[in-house]
């Protein structure tokens, strides 16, 4: 089971990952984070604390993310990732593209 959960604070989209964000879940999780691509105003928080799992396709879901947060000169910070999610960021590449809070 995934959930996705956003909040709005002064100039940040703050959006919460509970389960595992594999194959089945990344429909629900690209609907989810749709607001990004609807501002160009913002940076963006994702809190990992819940966050099970992340496969591939929630790792392209995240470049995606990336990429649109960088061209319009903000940024994406990954918060409270477990070990194995880390470890997964980590072999991918993708720790070097985001701010990271523990």
């Amino acid at each position: 089971m995934f959930k996705i959960t956003l909040s709005e604070q002064t100039e940040k989209l703050v959006f919460i990952l509970v389960g595992d964000l594999d194959n089945a879940a990344s429909p629900e999780a690209a609907r989810g984070f749709e607001p990004v691509f609807e501002r160009t105003d913002c940076n963006v928080l994702i809190d990992c604390t819940e966050l099970n799992y992340i496969s591939s396709s929630g790792l392209r879901i995240l470049l995606n993310l990336y990429k649109h947060t960088h061209a319009n000169h903000h940024w994406v910070t990954l918060k409270g990732m477990s070990n194995e999610v880390r470890e997964v960021l980590v072999l991918g590449g993708f720790l070097q593209l985001f701010l990271t809070e523990d």
